[in-house]
């Protein structure tokens, strides 16, 4: 999520860093296992249970409810940024 630091002993964690394009394209690319320009569930719950989720399948269930704009039940390139979003706001650090 953020960088930490270190002041008087304590670590301070700043404010998230976001994700660069090239990140996000990347991040993008490495999740598409099939190479089709869309992430569906199972290539989100890989994602999430990579991540450290408790529940992958709900984790991405729930990513795809945040970010599917279209409502096809798949994730685009346009809607990743979304996703992404999703997924830090729980804590997970994708980098």
């Amino acid at each position: 999520m953020g960088r930490v630091h270190r002041i008087n002993n304590r670590s301070i964690e700043s404010l998230p860093v976001p994700l660069t394009e090239q990140e996000l394209v990347a991040i993008f690319k490495s999740l598409d296992e099939n190479g089709d320009g869309v992430l569906c569930q199972r290539e989100l719950k890989k994602a999430f249970d990579k991540w450290g989720a408790w529940f992958p399948g709900y984790r991405a269930n729930r990513g795809i409810s945040a970010a599917d704009a279209n409502g096809d039940g798949r994730i685009d390139k346009a809607e990743f940024e979304d996703l992404v979003n999703y997924a830090q706001s729980r804590g997970y650090k994708l980098k």
